[in-house]
C-alpha cells in the first residue's frame, strides 16, 4: 500500500492517490483519465443534447424574427452557413447521440460543433451589414459561453476552440475591412469572454473532476473490509460474475483460492483478539500483494477466510501461485503459540481451475470445490494446499470445523 492513502482508508486506492496529488492541470493519470471522460460524457449526455436542440430552435427561430423585421435574412451566403452548415451539424450530432455504442463518433460530432458554431457565427457577423455589425457581435459572444459551457467540452478544448475563433475573427475583420476601432474592441470583448468563461469551466470542471474521484472512493469504501481494507463479500459476488462472463467469453480460466488460517480461534485465545486482528491485516497485505493484475482479486470471504481469483490461470501455474502465498503466510514468522501445526501461523489453502466456456459446473459450483478443496487441506495436516480440477474433481465435503 501506499504511505497516506493507506493509512486514511485503511487500503490502497487510486483515486485517493489522485485525491491526495491533486490536479490543477485538469488531468488525471492514465489509469484513470479514461474512465473519468466515459462517466462524464454519460453524465452530461441528456443536458447536452437539450442544449443542441435550443440551439436548434433559436437558430431556426432568429431567422423567422428576421424574417418577420425584414432584417437581412434573405442573403444566401448566411442562410449557406445556418442552412449548409450549422443546421445539419446539429441535427446529425442529435441524431447519433441517440444511436448505441457511439460515444467516440458523438464526442467527435460535438468538436465539430463547436468548431463550426464558432466559426458560422463569427463570419455572419463579419458579412452583416454595418447597421447590425456591433449589434450582431453580442451573439458570437454567446456562441463562447455556448462552447463552454453547453456542450460537455473539457476546459482545455473550449479553450483552444475559442481562440482559434478570436484568431480567426481578427484575420476575417481586417480582410472584410471592419473598421479597425470596431476590430479592437471586439477582439478585447473576446479575450475577457474566453479568459472569463475559462475561469468558470476550470471551476466547474475541477469541481465535477474531485466528484468522480469521491463518489468512486465511496463505491470502494462500501466494497472494502474495514479491517483488512480487502474487498468483502458483496464485492466478490459483483467481481465473480464478470470475471466469470468475460472468461466464458474469452475461453479463458479462472483459478479460486480459498485460504484459511489454521487454528486461528486458538491464535485470538492464546495472544488476544487486538493481536488477531493485527494479524489478519499483515496476512491480507500479502494476499493483496498476489492479485496485482486488473482481473485478480483478492479479498476477505469471512472471519479467517480469504478468496482469491487468478484471471487466465491454468492447473500447474495455480499449484505454484498458492504454494508461493501459503509459503509466504509462513515466512511472516507470526508467533502461534496456540498451533498444533507449526510456531508460527500458517494457512490451507484449496484451488479448484475451471474454464467458464467449457465446464458444466456453475460459479458457484466452483466456489464450492475451492471450499470443499480447503477442508481436504485442513483434513490432511493444514499448512498445505490442495488443488482440483473443475473438470475431473469429485471431492466430497467434509466435516471439519474451521479454525
Amino acid at each position: 500500500m501506499s504511505g497516506s492513502t493507506a493509512k486514511k482508508y485503511g487500503f490502497d486506492s487510486v483515486f485517493a492517490r489522485q485525491l491526495d496529488e491533486g490536479f490543477p492541470w485538469l488531468k488525471f493519470t492514465s489509469e484513470l483519465e479514461p474512465g473519468f471522460r466515459s462517466a462524464h460524457s454519460e453524465r452530461l449526455l441528456p443536458y447536452v443534447r437539450a442544449a443542441l436542440f435550443v440551439g436548434l430552435t433559436l437558430m431556426l427561430a432568429f431567422f423567422v424574427l428576421g424574417l418577420v423585421s425584414g432584417r437581412s435574412t434573405n442573403d444566401w451566403f448566411a442562410n449557406l452557413i445556418r442552412f449548409g452548415l450549422l443546421a445539419p451539424v446539429f441535427v446529425v450530432t442529435i441524431v447519433v447521440s441517440y444511436l448505441p455504442r457511439q460515444q467516440v463518433a458523438f464526442r467527435s460530432l460535438l468538436l465539430m460543433t463547436a468548431i463550426a458554431s464558432g466559426l458560422g457565427y463569427a463570419v455572419l457577423n463579419l458579412t452583416a451589414s454595418e447597421q447590425y455589425l456591433q449589434a450582431g457581435f453580442s451573439g458570437l459572444l454567446v456562441i463562447v459561453a455556448f462552447i463552454y459551457f453547453a456542450l460537455g467540452l473539457f476546459m482545455r478544448t473550449a479553450m483552444i476552440i475559442v481562440l482559434v475563433v478570436t484568431v480567426f475573427y481578427g484575420i476575417g475583420a481586417s480582410f472584410v475591412g471592419v473598421p479597425t476601432e470596431f476590430v479592437a474592441y471586439n477582439l478585447a470583448l473576446l479575450l475577457v469572454a474566453n479568459f472569463a468563461c475559462g475561469l468558470g469551466s476550470y471551476a466547474l470542471e475541477h469541481a465535477l473532476r474531485a466528484g468522480y474521484l469521491e463518489s468512486q472512493l465511496l463505491s470502494e469504501l462500501v466494497e472494502r473490509d474495514g479491517l483488512t481494507g480487502l474487498y468483502n463479500r458483496r464485492a466478490f459476488d459483483k467481481y465473480f460474475a464478470h470475471a466469470w462472463d468475460v472468461a466464458k467469453r474469452q475461453r479463458k480460466s479462472l483459478a479460486v483460492m480459498l485460504a484459511d488460517l489454521d487454528h486461528f480461534k486458538a491464535y485470538n485465545d492464546q495472544h488476544g483478539h487486538q493481536a488477531g486482528d493485527e494479524c489478519l491485516r499483515r496476512v491480507a497485505s500479502r494476499l493483496a500483494m498476489a492479485t496485482r493484475r486488473p482481473l485478480d482479486f483478492a479479498g476477505r470471504f469471512g472471519g479467517e477466510e480469504f478468496i482469491l481469483v487468478f484471471f487466465d490461470v491454468g492447473l500447474e501455474a495455480s499449484a505454484r501461485l498458492a504454494e508461493d502465498i501459503r509459503r509466504h503466510v509462513a515466512e511472516l514468522n507470526i508467533p502461534h503459540r496456540g498451533s498444533g501445526t507449526s510456531r508460527y501461523l500458517t494457512v490451507s489453502i484449496g484451488v479448484s481451475v475451471a474454464s467458464p466456456g467449457e465446464t458444466a459446473r456453475s460459479p458457484e459450483g466452483v466456489l464450492q470445490l475451492s471450499d470443499q478443496a480447503m477442508y481436504q487441506a485442513k483434513n490432511e495436516g493444514r499448512n498445505r494446499i490442495q488443488v482440483a480440477d473443475a473438470s475431473e474433481a469429485h471431492i466430497q465435503t467434509g466435516v471439519f470445523q474451521p479454525g
